[in-house]
């Protein structure tokens, strides 16, 4: 047994009364239980920092399986369309999560000090999705994190200073030089965080890859490589697929209707749309949405 883990364990286990995610009374700060194994799903995987205390998140990505065992990090400074699962559960062995939202200028402010300590130069830092070994320092400092839950008041001053310690012992650990590349101003990698970013604030509009490939200074050729090698897709996939979750989201948890969130999400034809979530989802919007809200499911953010 591993004391820290289990201490862990009992914290998220205390704010989690039922299967979900769970907001904390710390704005970013979220617990998260699964108590039945799930099947892959498409979803939508926001920029965060997972400490995984118990059970599997299995994640795939254009074919590439992601997984580790317990306690471990899952973290990724970029939003991803994904498909992932949790597996090797049961009510008596949940799935049990601290998941933090990416603070990119915490990320940035100590990736600076560290850079300027000890410069790491990775010409191609690959996947922006990393997942390993949680060591007994980062989960001391998420242990500090979580039992803040309970003083929101001392939180408020202490908890951006705990989640710095918690990407300070990420960025020194085996995946530090690759993240740092994803915030480094200047580098590729972090032209290319920007490119995604800027997609996803503009999901409605078409994608201008050549005018993406000269902000990031690029050709268009390299520009199309380097995104692929983070995101594991093209730019028009990547926008596609969050535009179709997206979609998916409204219609679930908003109750907007198929149409409507098409044209919201900046589709122009309602049946380019059908078929295209039908290929995606492997069902009608309308037969889709109705399985998920007649299994009370709910499409989350990790």
């Amino acid at each position: 047994m591993i004391p820290g883990r289990d201490q862990l364990k009992d914290i998220v286990a205390r704010w989690c009364p039922s299967d979900g995610v769970h907001a904390s009374p710390v704005p970013g700060i979220s617990c998260i239980k699964v108590s039945r194994p799930q099947k892959r799903e498409k979803r939508h995987w926001r920029a965060s920092f997972c400490i995984v205390v118990q059970g599997t998140k299995e994640i795939l990505l254009e074919g590439q399986v992601y997984r580790e065992r317990e306690p471990h990090y899952i973290v990724s400074p970029i939003d991803l369309p994904v498909t992932s699962r949790v597996a090797g559960v049961s009510p008596a062995q949940p799935f049990l999560c601290l998941k933090m939202d990416f603070d990119a200028v915490a990320l940035r402010e100590v990736a600076a000090q560290l850079d300027r300590a000890r410069p790491d130069d990775l010409e191609h830092p690959g996947r922006a999705i990393f997942i390993g070994k949680a060591s007994d320092r980062m989960l001391d400092a998420a242990i500090r994190l979580g039992a803040l839950l309970v003083t929101p008041d001392d939180a408020a001053v202490l908890a951006p200073l705990v989640g710095k310690e918690l990407i300070f012992h990420l960025l020194k650990g085996p995946d530090g030089p690759a993240i740092r590349q994803l915030v480094r101003a200047g580098s590729q990698a972090h032209r290319i965080a920007e490119a995604v970013h800027h997609l996803q604030a503009s999901l409605a509009e078409d994608v201008d890859i050549a005018a993406l490939a000269r902000a990031a200074g690029m050709s268009r050729a390299a520009f199309f490589k380097r995104f692929k090698e983070a995101t594991a897709m093209s730019p028009l996939q990547y926008q596609k697929r969050l535009r179709l979750l997206e979609a998916r989201r409204l219609m679930v948890e908003e109750g907007v209707g198929a149409e409507a969130s098409a044209y919201r999400v900046g589709y122009t034809s309602a049946s380019q749309f059908s078929r295209e979530y039908s290929r995606m989802f492997g069902n009608s919007p309308l037969r889709d949405t109705r399985a998920l809200k007649q299994a009370a499911a709910v499409v989350q953010d990790m």
